[in-house]
């Protein structure tokens, strides 16, 4: 109880306390070949509130705010809400030490406090397609634009 309330304190404050453990989560542990089997993950409310804290944005003005958010091997995933993206969009960040640089898709690279690099990539327009029966037996599709991530980028421990 103790540790989890000067958790919360020092990830309000954007602190080093907090901002270590998310690190440790964040990147799976200390070794190339951890993973969220490995150290676990953060989720929900607390996810939210970690990114900001990790991505070194407690306390600056129009900062976006985050919600669904998974932190945890190598990887933090979620919906980012911005001016940018008042309706939010689905964004994924891959630690890049861990991962090759995603091959599809445009992306960034980001630093979080700790100074580790992450490829960000946010959802883009892709088409859905929805097979149905005709009532003439024939196979159709309704098609719309949904936003999708790019696949994951290969974990460079795997190539």
């Amino acid at each position: 109880m103790i540790t989890s309330n000067a958790f919360k304190t020092s990830m309000a404050k954007g602190g080093d306390f907090a901002n270590s453990i998310i690190s440790n989560v964040a990147k799976g542990g200390n070794t190339a070949l951890s993973d969220i089997r490995q150290m676990g993950s953060i989720t929900g409310e607390t996810a939210n509130q970690a990114v900001i804290s990790y991505m070194g944005l407690t306390g600056k003005p129009g900062a976006p705010s985050y919600s669904d958010t998974e932190i945890g091997g190598g990887r933090i995933m979620g919906t980012e809400t911005s001016s940018v993206n008042p309706e939010g969009i689905q964004f994924g960040m891959y630690h890049a030490e861990q991962y090759m640089a995603p091959e599809q898709g445009s992306y960034d690279v980001v630093q979080s406090v700790d100074g580790v690099k992450w490829y960000r990539q946010y959802a883009t327009d892709a088409v859905q397609k929805i097979p149905y029966e005709k009532p003439d037996g024939k196979v159709a599709y309704d098609e719309s634009i949904v936003q999708k991530l790019p696949p994951i980028p290969k974990r460079k421990d795997r190539v």
